[in-house]
């Protein structure tokens, strides 16, 4: 017998940022190729992130390497943060 509640779906659906899109071109024209290039990373992470809802998310970000940390990354810098509290304390 088989389950109701699964199902299989072997697509995989890809969003990418329209080229021809009037707000993004209106965007460019406006202010100029920098502000429509944060407007297109915001928008493709919103997407990477959280596809249904596209409200952000909390991310460990890596502000000297311009990048998500990596868990690696993220792991050190609690351990750095939990000693300099206990030396504190």
């Amino acid at each position: 017998m088989v389950e109701t509640s699964m199902a299989w779906h072997p697509f995989k659906c890809v969003e990418v940022v329209d080229e021809e899109d009037e707000k993004l071109k209106n965007l460019r024209k406006k202010w100029g190729e920098e502000v429509e290039n944060a407007i297109r990373t915001a928008l493709e992470e919103l997407n990477e992130f959280n596809p249904s809802g596209r409200y952000m998310v909390p991310v460990v970000w890596n502000f000297g390497k311009g990048r998500k940390a990596t868990l690696k990354e993220g792991i050190t810098h609690m351990t750095k943060e939990i000693k300099n509290l206990k030396c504190k304390l």
